[in-house]
């Protein structure tokens, strides 16, 4: 199997610059999100991309500037995380990682290629940075052009033509690489209540993002119920950090299914504080 998805990861790299074509649709968006910090030194930050066409695959060259240290790259809870693979090889000398990933180009399952989001934009990978300059209050990220095959940033689209599958390699437009990480320098305050706000988007289709802030470290319960009050997800089931929590709910159900359209309450349980609040999946 390792030997399978090596050869997949090669053909793809090797073969598809061969045939870059022209993006014939609207314009891939490719961006940083903001920095949400789970303690004094320790910070996230998301990737996301903006597409009108089924992605087969994704090579990801990404710098960053002094001051911070990559520690790891996730995707769990991100829009890629039933691709076959992920990979993302973190240069910390250079401040640089690639991240690859790429989803079987005859892969038979029903979800195979990330699918455009009707919210603008899929969350695909989440950077895990640790602070090393107490004064730096901007990070920048950038691309950098890989020796083999050359490029700084492409993603891979699958097309079936005469029921065979064809892949077409596009190189998206990177849009601002600049985190602020004023909100959340060291020495400002932590959340002095717990606080559980209003999802956004609201309605939403199928993706939204609910934040919560914890005064203290507290183990954290986050679940989505229906009307009738039947459990459809567990978003969190962990231990967290104090400070402002974000999590995102792709809007689907713990079989992985995309829910139907209706209100949805979401719950939050952190040591002794509870709260419920309402939301709308709107199709």
């Amino acid at each position: 199997m390792k030997r399978y998805i090596a050869l997949a990861i090669a053909l793809l790299m090797l073969v598809v610059p061969a045939v870059l074509a022209k993006d014939l649709g609207n314009r891939d968006i490719f961006r940083v999100g903001e920095a949400s910090f789970i303690s004094e030194s320790e910070f996230t930050v998301p990737i996301l991309i903006s597409h009108d066409e089924d992605l087969a695959a994704m090579d990801i060259p990404l710098t960053y500037s002094n001051g911070v240290t990559l520690v790891s790259v996730t995707f769990e809870n991100t829009t890629v995380a039933g691709f076959d693979v992920q990979i993302a090889n973190i240069d910390q000398q250079n401040n640089r990682v690639s991240i690859g990933l790429v989803d079987m180009v005859n892969a038979p399952k029903e979800d195979a290629f990330l699918k455009p989001s009707a919210s603008g934009a899929n969350n695909i990978a989440l950077l895990h940075f640790r602070l090393d300059d107490p004064n730096l209050k901007v990070l920048e990220i950038g691309t950098f052009t890989t020796e083999f095959p050359t490029h700084e940033l492409m993603f891979v689209y699958n097309e079936v033509v005469d029921g065979v599958p064809h892949v077409r390699d596009l190189v998206p437009e990177f849009s601002g690489g600049s985190v602020s990480l004023s909100s959340r320098a060291p020495g400002a305050a932590l959340p002095t209540d717990f606080a559980l706000s209003q999802n956004v988007p609201n309605p939403f289709n199928p993706t939204t993002n609910i934040s919560f802030a914890l005064p203290k470290d507290s183990k954290v319960s986050l679940s989505i119920y229906n009307v009738l009050g039947q459990h459809v997800k567990t978003l969190v089931d962990d231990y967290m950090r104090a400070g402002q929590q974000t999590v995102s709910w792709d809007g689907t159900d713990v079989t992985g299914r995309t829910v139907a359209s209706g209100v949805y309450f979401y719950k939050l349980n952190a040591n002794e504080f509870s709260q419920t609040k309402k939301m709308m999946m709107l199709k």
